[in-house]
């Protein structure tokens, strides 16, 4: 019985752990200048959204199709500080997660 216990444990941890990589490569791989994904509260509102990216200074590329992300361009090398003052709980690289880039702002407003 504690062996089964044991390996259900080791699975459990190798999921996490597997789940967890592309996150983490996406993170690591954020790019300080250019665009990236840019994940906030999902349940802030698009307008909110907006907001946050113009008080960082940085430019919409596009809604994501995840509640709460954005791809943006950042022109300047502290646009990730500006970001998280911003609200921004996660900033990464936009073809790790392109998911997050599938609505344009175009499909947004209708």
């Amino acid at each position: 019985m504690a062996g089964t216990a044991v390996s259900a444990v080791c699975l459990t941890a190798c999921i996490a752990l597997a789940a967890a990589l592309p996150v983490a490569g996406a993170v690591l791989g954020a790019p300080e200048t250019g665009q990236a994904a840019v994940v906030f509260n999902p349940s802030a509102a698009p307008s909110d959204l907006a907001l946050a990216a113009a008080s960082a200074g940085v430019d919409i590329v596009r809604f994501g199709a995840a509640p709460g992300t954005l791809i943006v361009h950042i022109a300047d090398p502290g646009g990730h500080d500006a970001l998280r003052r911003a609200g921004a709980w996660l900033i990464a690289d936009p073809v790790i997660l392109g998911g997050c880039a599938r609505r344009s702002l175009q499909e947004t407003r209708s």
